[in-house]
């Protein structure tokens, strides 16, 4: 079946709109302050989808497929695109 993009869009309607709506977010981030669980979107996930997204972006920079480690968080062997995983300073500023 083929479904251009209005028909698809209504298909997953349901399903866009749970993930857009801040009632959502709100109603489990108050279960989680409740239950002192994790939320569903913690800091470790944003950052960890940040990452995969960022190492995606340097490897469409480079136009070559890239290996990447995701417990040193670095690519492997790739000294050019371990410069672009972050920006050079100016001084007198540190991180």
């Amino acid at each position: 079946m083929l479904l251009g993009p209005g028909k698809l869009r209504d298909e997953f309607r349901e399903f866009v709109d749970v993930g857009t709506d801040p009632t959502s977010h709100i109603r489990e981030f108050l279960r989680c302050v409740k239950s002192r669980g994790t939320t569903a979107a913690n800091a470790n996930v944003a950052a960890q989808s940040h990452i995969a997204a960022h190492a995606a972006y340097v490897a469409w920079q480079l136009d070559r497929p890239l290996k990447f480690d995701p417990a040193k968080e670095e690519f492997i062997d790739d000294e050019e695109a371990n410069r672009m995983r972050s920006r050079a300073y100016r001084e007198p500023w540190r991180v």
